[in-house]
């Protein structure tokens, strides 16, 4: 054995015990190299009815890690010149313009500001999550309280002038339909998940590929015990959500990360010109930062730990495409990453050229055992670069 691969085995060791440490029943986590050499560590059955182990082409719900691929769908539109950052979207998305906002006041205001694609891609349109809004967070009361009777849910500040993560990127995926003419899952096949190979990437999984797609479980609310859920085939959908929806691999978002860390160039396949990825990549908020409501709501953990921090940061930046560092001891700024409800999660750490995907199937999100061991991982994997 040579030095190289007794410090690989150590790294793996060090891993394993964390996960033995932990009540995560199934877990996928692996390191991506710039040139797409990728260290999977695995732990766990793909189904609860399995004897088998867990591995990196099973099949995950990635809920808001879709957001990355819609990003990088609305910056190719960019690059093309077929919409601009910072036009209003009134004539492409008139359903969305005419959204009304509710301010903090639960006063009912109509907007002045037109929502731009920058507003979208950053968060700053005024469209929350029932889990980051505290209106939404108790919408049915509310709006009875205040005599709503538009069929759809307001906006929450006049664009540009705040932070809140929200359905802004729904909007970007149905803006890129519009501009394409095809659907979101025949644009990625076509423009981003196809050319890269991500070939269980899917938003409807082909009945071909169903027996990769993995069980899931959630932690009891009461005794915190993991519960075990009875497998059900995901049901089909023709609404391809840009926020949320798409299922894949550890190894196919890997294939994603790999591009991204080479700046929109992936095995001789360019998704974005360097220059057009520079741009995604850059920091946009200058008046405020992120900007996290916490919101006591089923699906979402928001309790005291005293372990590891929340998933969520107040304190850190945003690009056009996912959240930006910049207070981590453990990440250098400019460290990308972001998250998926069913506590999914990647970072890309373009100064030591590595990224991380760590995947699991609990509920709820920041669940602080799921949480903790992903940055313990995370934590191993830079001890082992110091």
């Amino acid at each position: 054995m040579n030095i190289l691969s007794r410090f690989e085995k150590q790294i793996e060791i060090k891993i394993q015990k964390q996960i033995s440490n932990t009540d995560i029943p199934s877990v996928v986590m692996g390191k991506i190299s710039r040139n797409g050499e990728m260290s999977f560590y695995s732990n766990g059955p793909s189904r609860w009815d399995r004897d088998d182990t867990i591995n990196p082409k099973n099949i995950f719900s990635i809920a808001s890690m879709t957001k990355s691929l819609t990003s990088v769908a609305a910056l190719q539109l960019v690059e093309q010149s077929q919409v601009t950052l910072d036009e209003p979207l009134d004539e492409h998305l008139p359903e969305m313009s005419k959204r009304l906002i509710l301010n903090e006041d639960n006063e009912i205001i109509v907007p002045q500001n037109s929502i731009t694609l920058r507003h979208l891609l950053t968060h700053t349109a005024g469209f929350g999550y029932w889990f980051t809004c505290p209106q939404l967070g108790k919408w049915d009361e509310l709006k009875s309280e205040i005599n709503w009777t538009e069929n759809y849910q307001p906006r929450f500040f006049e664009s540009g002038t705040s932070f809140m993560y929200g359905t802004s990127i729904d909007w970007v995926g149905k803006l890129v339909e519009k501009i394409s003419g095809t659907n979101l899952e025949e644009y990625f096949r076509q423009h981003i998940s196809g050319p890269l190979e991500m070939d269980s990437t899917w938003y409807n999984v082909p009945d071909e590929l169903e027996h990769l797609v993995v069980g899931s479980s959630h932690r009891d609310a009461e005794n915190g015990t993991i519960v075990k859920n009875e497998y059900q085939k995901m049901n089909p959908t023709e609404d391809f959500n840009g926020g949320g929806g798409l299922s894949s691999s550890p190894e196919d978002y890997g294939k994603f990360l790999a591009c991204m860390l080479n700046k929109g160039t992936f095995n001789g396949i360019k998704i974005l010109e360097e220059s057009t990825f520079k741009l995604l990549n850059t920091p946009q908020l200058d008046d405020f930062k992120q900007i996290h409501r916490y919101v006591q709501v089923e699906n979402v953990e928001t309790k005291p730990r005293g372990d590891k921090d929340y998933f969520f940061d107040s304190y850190d930046n945003w690009t056009l495409a996912w959240a930006y560092d910049e207070n981590s001891i453990v990440r250098p700024k400019g460290t990308a990453y972001w998250a998926g409800l069913f506590n999914t999660y990647f970072t890309i750490d373009f100064e030591n050229e590595f990224a991380l995907v760590y995947m699991t199937q609990v509920l709820p999100f920041n669940d602080m055992n799921s949480y903790n061991l992903f940055t313990s991982f995370e934590r191993i994997v830079y001890n082992s670069i110091d």
